[in-house]
């Protein structure tokens, strides 16, 4: 009674998973997927109980709810294990189809007997991996099973414990993928935890080492208790009808292939791809280019232009590197292979020239001393003989007049006043002598060092 107050309250949840789909006959396009429940029907599921509740009545209740809600939408059959009796391997009880509610739950009225029936679940599961009615679909295909105890057979064999991981790998390689679930206190939970991974069913976060049904995070579904199981059983079916990118309508809601988008990825960077028409799209993410000499990683390996010398269009100044007067630096251009052009508009020191410019870039212009050329060539002249530079033209220099104290020598008095004496003192001696050409020869040094100035002052 509780368990079908359970049911009641439940039912309009469960629903809303379903409700907007329609039903499969009524799609020709739909490609429902096909799905063996494999049911413990060993003694413990009749002689355990949850609740004052056997276990057996439980799962056939929890089966016939998720039914109602997945059997227009799936092709859902039963095989349930031992059988004949006792330890034998499981066998087909409905072969999968659509809307096989009634067949099932009249399949499991009959509860085990309670006692002698055991559990060879990696018996069943391989026979499963063979059975024709599952693995001959066309469609996706799955199976569900859902024990509550261990492998086990009369006597027991400890060394056959995993042997349900081989049987998921048998049914993996049929294209079947198997989810576990695991029912109640009593069940191996360290085995159907490899077993889930090996079926790459495996619950997010869980841990594969968990080794009592009591722990935390299983991979597989551990149900202790009836809404646990309603609610394992009704993941498990949205799992089951979910769209996938084949083309068909796998959720047979009238679309096909709608809404898939999936994560991808280049060596760039993240994106997505969308399916359409049963293939998926261009992934988005950054794309890889070839590489460039433009300073961006454009092969995102980590290296930034590799053989490059320079990025493409950057310049640099070259060749003179002052910038005073004249002078100027040159620039050059990194090229479209990645290498420096040739250096262009670079201007070094000249000869100075009688221009208003600092030709030979030393701070001053049209100064008379100019650079000295490679090879010691003294620079040229600014201007012609007789000219000088003023405001950077040459002009012809001012008429130089001689010294106005030159006499004739004739016309002087000796020392005794007459005439025909040179006119310049005597050393004592006498007329003329060493001192008198000794004087003659500072005065024309004199007169010459005077022009010279002359000259200078007028430039």
């Amino acid at each position: 009674m509780r368990t079908a107050a359970f049911l009641a309250s439940t039912l309009p949840l469960a629903s809303l998973a379903f409700a907007a789909a329609p039903a499969a006959a009524d799609n020709p396009a739909c490609r429902p997927p096909r799905v063996m429940v494999v049911l413990d029907k060993s003694s413990s599921m009749q002689t355990g109980t949850i609740g004052g509740v056997t276990k057996w009545s439980i799962a056939v209740n929890a089966i016939g709810q998720v039914m109602s809600e997945l059997q227009d939408n799936a092709e859902v059959g039963l095989m349930t294990f031992p059988r004949p009796d006792r330890c034998g391997p499981g066998g087909l009880d409905v072969a999968p189809a659509l809307n096989t509610r009634t067949a099932l739950l009249s399949a499991l009225a009959s509860p085990p007997p309670t006692s002698g029936y055991f559990t060879p679940m990696a018996q069943t599961l391989e026979a499963a991996a063979l059975e024709p009615t599952l693995v001959g679909a066309a469609a996706p295909r799955y199976a569900v099973v859902i024990s509550d105890g261990w492998q086990w057979c009369s006597p027991y064999d400890p060394a056959t414990r995993y042997d349900g991981v081989d049987a998921i790998g048998s049914l993996n390689a049929a294209g079947v993928t198997t989810f576990v679930v695991g029912f109640g206190g009593a069940t191996d939970a360290s085995a159907l935890n490899l077993m889930a991974v090996e079926a790459g069913t495996a619950r997010a976060g869980c841990n594969p080492a968990n080794d009592e049904p009591s722990d935390p995070n299983h991979c597989y579904f551990q149900a202790d208790n009836s809404a646990a199981l309603v609610a394992a059983l009704m993941q498990i079916a949205a799992d089951v009808s979910v769209e996938t990118c084949d083309g068909l309508d796998n959720d047979c809601d009238g679309l096909v292939d709608e809404g898939l988008v999936r994560d991808c990825a280049s060596a760039c960077g993240s994106g997505s791809e969308t399916c359409a028409a049963g293939a998926w799209g261009s992934c988005d993410a950054p794309a890889v280019d070839v590489e460039a000499c433009n300073g961006v990683d454009d092969d995102c390996d980590g290296a930034i232009d590799p053989g490059c010398d320079c990025t493409i269009g950057s310049t640099r100044p070259c060749g003179e590197t002052s910038d005073v007067g004249a002078c100027q630096p040159g620039l050059q251009t990194c090229g479209g292979d990645g290498t420096w052009g040739s250096c262009e508009g670079s201007v070094g020191p000249m000869s100075e020239m009688c221009n208003g410019v600092d030709d030979d870039c030393d701070g001053d212009a049209d100064e008379d001393e100019g650079i000295i050329l490679r090879g010691g060539t003294p620079p040229p002249l600014m201007c012609q003989p007789g000219e000088v530079c003023v405001g950077g033209a040459c002009q012809p220099e001012e008429p130089v007049v001689p010294p106005s104290d030159e006499e004739d020598p004739n016309s002087g008095t000796d020392e005794g006043g007459q005439p025909g004496g040179c006119g310049c003192a005597t050393d004592g001696g006498g007329s003329g002598g060493a001192g008198g050409a000794a004087g003659g020869l500072a005065l024309a040094f004199a007169v010459a060092v005077g022009i010279r100035r002359r000259r200078r002052a007028a430039t």
